[in-house]
């Protein structure tokens, strides 16, 4: 059986190729997937786009959270997207008015 280098997930998935709408339904199949570094990628990678396009850090965080109820999942996915937007999740809690 061969080892993995370090740092590497198993598959390779160039996200940069991508579209807008692959990339999404990519992130929503590696959610809770053993790809953590891969879902960061792709996470990281539509942030960067949409940052072209114009959309700052709260607006990101406003569509992140959109149609989700509850402050435990906005707390969730505040975890899980804070890294890719590059603020805290605290910083994240704050651009949508949660604490």
């Amino acid at each position: 059986m061969e080892d993995k280098p370090k740092g590497k997930c198993g598959i390779n998935i160039d996200v940069q190729s991508l579209s807008h709408t692959s990339l999404v339904e990519v992130i929503q199949k590696l959610k809770g997937s053993n790809y953590p570094e891969l879902l960061r990628l792709a996470q990281k990678e539509l942030v960067e786009r949409l940052k072209r396009k114009g959309f700052d850090n709260k607006k990101i965080a406003t569509i992140l959270v959109a149609n989700e109820y509850g402050v435990a999942k906005k707390k969730l996915i505040a975890e899980e997207w804070a890294d890719a937007i590059g603020i805290t999740r605290k910083e994240f809690l704050e651009l949508i008015g949660k604490r």
